[in-house]
């Protein structure tokens, strides 16, 4: 092999190296974050059976949401049907505390904040 071989190899070895690493740039770039949170609009269970398992709409003192859990606290406890609650369809945990209830429903958790607030 003399030397004006060897050149011509090294080259295309850098040519060729250097075309992989375009490609892989190219390929795995990190694409445009989101600055917002996704939110789902679609119920899996009637609304209107949420209210009544609460206790009826007198019986809701406050909502609080975050991206995946809805806490809603009441007055009496008594009034809520937690085992119907739990058995809804989009309803996938429940933490029942005295005075409140955490339900764990997914992405359209802040979508059942703004119903319940616009029953109350």
């Amino acid at each position: 092999m003399n030397s004006r071989n060897k050149f011509l190899y090294v080259i295309l070895i850098i040519l060729t190296f250097g075309l992989i690493l375009v490609y892989w740039k190219n390929k795995y770039k990190q694409t445009k974050t989101k600055d917002y949170l996704s939110k789902e609009t679609k119920l899996n269970f009637n609304f209107d059976e949420l209210v009544d398992y609460l206790g009826g709409k007198e019986n809701i003192e406050s909502v609080t949401s975050t991206q995946k859990v809805v806490k809603i606290n009441f007055h009496e406890k008594n009034k809520v049907d937690a085992l119907n609650i739990k058995n809804l369809d989009g309803v996938t945990g429940l933490t029942f505390q005295s005075k409140s209830i955490s339900l764990v429903v997914g992405n359209t958790a802040k979508h059942i904040e703004e119903l319940i607030n616009e029953v109350k």
